[in-house]
């Protein structure tokens, strides 16, 4: 069986944003490492990522290191996941092959981290300068390589910007476009965004719609990380799904491939349990009161039956065999979260020996599934 990780992460480093890839618009406003009493961060128009204390925090494991020496978290990594700094920030590539091989996975499609803060910059023309840079970075980093992937990234402030970059970064060769669960202060079904849709459905790129700090009103409630994690980490990516089953995007775009990423499963029973118990009950009130819209055509479950949402799980989620018998055998996959420092070493291996799911299941999780997800 090919083990196919739908879900890695790179950490970004200065030749992210260098001259080869930066617009010379934008290179005196280009992000630099800063350093004080040992804690490095990026610097982007005087603001810094990561925050770890403070109102709208966030943690990211870039940068890991610094002129040569690793960050605190790119020690950590390297020492307790046996992630080398090269592996961490692709600056050889091979060394991320080794780690595939030690953990017997043969295909990775590799996400952003930088790219989970929002936002990386107040100016949308810089954002986006940013997104196209890091998508440069990676298509040439990994252009024709056959077992590394990725997805790229756009900023969805700038519609027309975002559209112009979809197509950029599907001509660089990637498998897919990664967005947080909203569009920072609005949701994945405003309007707005249409023509991004549209773009990525004519260049047929997957949709990779991942956990992380979007929208700033939900961010800049929390100074503490712990609590941050958990809701406003998180819950942008259930607001994500509830847009898509929502909104009348999937009738509109009936064929994007659309997966949620790094939030596990547990929460999709409870949400698809509001979503049909709501739905009903929605129509009958639009009915009565034409101010009430019901933006989608068809109920939830229905969407779900299409085949085209997919979800990644965590491998000791407990109620996977539960979630799989609800949206179905076909749209669970796997991602390893490689290389963070919060991820479980050998994580396919923990979703073989489980003896609650079906081999076929397994299959389905670690090849077919993610293999259709991406067009593989």
């Amino acid at each position: 069986m090919r083990v196919i990780d739908a879900d890695g992460h790179v950490n970004e480093h200065p030749a992210t944003f260098d001259d080869r890839y930066l617009d010379p618009a934008f290179r005196s406003r280009r992000p630099v490492i800063v350093t004080s009493e040992e804690r490095s961060c990026w610097k982007i128009d005087d603001q810094v990522f990561p925050r770890r204390a403070g109102t709208g925090c966030n943690n990211l494991s870039t940068p890991a290191r610094v002129d040569g020496m690793p960050t605190r978290l790119g020690a950590f990594i390297e020492g307790e996941l046996l992630d080398s700094l090269d592996s961490q920030e692709l600056t050889d590539v091979n060394a991320r092959i080794e780690a595939l091989d030690a953990e017997n996975i043969d295909v990775q499609v590799i996400y952003p981290t930088l790219f989970l803060a929002y936002p990386l910059a107040s100016d949308p023309a810089l954002a986006t300068a940013l997104c196209s840079s890091y998508n440069r970075w990676m298509g040439d980093t990994l252009s024709g390589n056959e077992r590394l992937k990725w997805a790229g990234v756009v900023n969805l402030d700038d519609v027309p910007g975002a559209v112009r970059v979809v197509r950029e970064a599907g001509s660089l060769g990637a498998s897919a476009i990664m967005v947080l669960g909203t569009a920072g202060d609005r949701m994945l079904d405003d309007p707005t965004l249409l023509p991004f849709y549209e773009a990525m459905a004519e260049a047929d790129l997957t949709l990779g719609v991942h956990v992380g700090w979007s929208w700033p009103s939900f961010n800049n409630l929390y100074s503490d990380l712990y609590p941050s994690w958990i809701t406003a980490f998180l819950m942008p990516l259930m607001m994500g799904f509830v847009a898509f089953i929502t909104g009348g995007l999937l009738d509109r775009f009936p064929n994007l491939r659309v997966v949620f990423l790094e939030g596990g499963c547990l929460w999709i029973p409870f949400v698809m349990d509001r979503l049909n118990h709501r739905f009903p009950y929605a129509r009958t009130m639009a009915s009565l009161y034409p101010e009430i819209k019901v933006n989608a055509a068809a109920e939830p479950d229905a969407y779900v039956r299409g085949g085209n949402l997919f979800w990644s799980a965590e491998v000791e989620d407990s109620l996977l065999p539960q979630v799989m018998d609800l949206v179905g055998e076909g749209q669970i996959v796997f991602g390893s979260d490689m290389p963070h420092s919060d991820r479980e070493r050998f994580a396919a291996k923990t979703l073989l020996d489980r003896d609650d799911i079906s081999e076929s299941g397994k299959s389905a999780i670690l090849e077919s599934n993610p293999a259709r997800l991406y067009g593989f």
